[in-house]
């Protein structure tokens, strides 16, 4: 066996940070550092990313991480929570969370909680792993505005091929998104890294790279 030896260069991360606020100048940027960021090393990762307006994480292990390493950014919960003991702990650690299941919902709305929970919710639009159907969002909001524990009500979808060749399904997707949300109040987030280079109308309020972060176009 032959060692191998990987080399993070910190710099480049901050770098291709840099690139999404150009490309994306008018959006707020969540940073997906998911994976121990992406096998680089979650607190070496977030150090280097500390100028995003907010970290998107898998865990809740990889939140107290970053809370523990002294970060005091939005962290989003990309998986949200699995059951309702882990929503005291989320509200401790003052984590945003990704809704995307009637499960969740229903726990919601079983909670005992006091304290406002910000919430991401999830649309499928098109990818078929996780989130709402499209047409149940004015429903979920109006469940989700009736609790007094729920606080900053934000959208989100996640493309299935952006980064293909064929145009048609991201942009199906991205009409879909607008047509479910119509009025509805709430910041929007759609883009991927592949969507923030290949549609700029993808780019919403939050844009939400992480392969191009570290290194791939």
């Amino acid at each position: 066996m032959r060692a191998t030896t990987a080399t993070i260069h910190l710099d480049a991360l901050r770098h291709n940070l840099s690139r999404v606020r150009a490309i994306a100048p008018r959006a707020k940027v969540m940073a997906v550092v998911k994976a121990d960021g992406y096998g680089h090393g979650l607190e070496r990762v977030a150090g280097a990313l500390n100028t995003a307006d907010a970290f998107g994480v898998a865990t809740l292990t990889d939140a107290q991480r970053l809370r523990r390493a002294g970060l005091r950014h939005r962290i989003v919960l990309l998986s949200g929570f699995d059951e309702g003991g882990d929503l005291n702990l989320i509200h401790d650690l003052q984590v945003d969370c990704v809704l995307h299941h009637e499960y969740q919902l229903a726990l919601l709305e079983r909670s005992t909680l006091h304290a406002p929970l910000a919430l991401w919710v999830k649309l499928d639009t098109g990818m078929h792993r996780l989130g709402f159907a499209p047409e149940r969002a004015r429903e979920v909001y109006q469940r989700l505005r009736a609790l007094p524990q729920i606080g900053e009500i934000r959208w989100m979808t996640h493309f299935a091929c952006a980064d293909e060749n064929d145009r048609e399904q991201t942009e199906a997707q991205m009409t879909r998104f607008a047509a479910a949300l119509g009025d509805l109040p709430g910041e929007r987030s759609l883009a991927n890294s592949a969507a923030l280079q290949a549609f700029p109308a993808s780019q919403g309020d939050w844009v939400r790279p992480g392969g191009m972060l570290y290194g791939l176009s």
